[in-house]
């Protein structure tokens, strides 16, 4: 499938089927967030893969969740930051958002799971680690219903809401981001999922730099939305053969309309 393909028919998996993984994918998730922990550092991050899937959910269940629910699946996986450096929880959102990916691949389902409320004792019960702290987690598992379902145009925000030239004050016309290269890329983007669908993403082009911000930045969760958003922009460039990468620096303010993440280059 396209990577442009796969992006916009990216769906959360809410449903599993009663089943455990078997012990050949098992292999394939432990070396694959093994991977992932060593790519992204494992002094910062710890990608922990669980597969008693009832202990998991017994633990969270009516504390944390997608929208609220819980989400019973035969396997889970958690993101242990060993640091609160907002460029550490970047960086894990864009490693499970990879993960997804490689998941996807081998036929699991994923959904991303909200335990930003959850007491550390109880997430350290769920999955025995020490130190650091889990904000992320993954249910994953065979989908109930595999059946693929593509994303309407009609509940993104427009592209030119996302994008500007040189200041906030100068939306990006389609025409100007086809001069550049760049309209295929940020149509397909703002499928990326993000909390609540708040699509809080936008992107200032100045010169040669593609920079990412955040509107009205509301913490860690819009963190990992700017991650999922990094990592959809990579694809996307790679796809349409302009292989990027972002440089990765939050500069934190509250008090700003936009909270600058990051850049990266055309």
């Amino acid at each position: 499938m396209l990577t442009t393909n796969f992006l916009k028919s990216r769906t959360s998996t809410r449903e599993y089927k009663d089943e455990k993984l078997d012990e050949t994918i098992t292999k394939k998730v432990f070396d694959l967030v093994d991977e992932e922990s060593k790519k992204l550092g494992k002094e910062n991050l710890d990608f922990i893969f669980n597969t008693d899937g009832k202990k998991v959910y017994d633990a969270l269940n009516g504390i944390a969740g997608y929208k609220g629910v819980m989400i019973k699946a035969p396997a889970y996986i958690a993101v242990d930051a060993k640091n609160n450096d907002p460029i550490t929880i970047v960086k894990a959102a864009y490693g499970v958002e990879e993960l997804i990916t490689h998941l996807n691949k081998i036929g699991l389902g994923t959904c991303w799971i909200t335990v930003s409320e959850v007491d550390e004792k109880i997430k350290q019960s769920a999955f025995d680690y020490e130190k650091g702290d889990i904000n992320i987690l993954l249910s994953v598992g065979y989908p109930a219903n595999p059946e693929v379902r593509e994303h309407k145009y009609d509940d993104r925000i427009a592209t030119e809401e996302l994008v500007f030239f040189g200041d906030f004050d100068t939306p990006a016309t389609d025409e100007e981001l086809k001069q550049r290269g760049l309209n295929n890329i940020f149509d397909y983007a703002k499928f990326a999922p993000s909390t609540n669908n708040a699509q809080p993403w936008r992107f200032l082009i100045v010169g040669d730099e593609i920079q990412l911000y955040i509107e009205n930045y509301k913490g860690y969760i819009n963190l990992i939305d700017a991650g999922i958003m990094m990592y959809y922009i990579d694809e996307l460039s790679r796809a349409y053969a302009m292989p990027i990468g972002f440089d990765i620096n939050p500069k934190i303010n509250s008090t700003e309309k936009y909270t600058y993440i990051g850049k990266t280059k055309m």
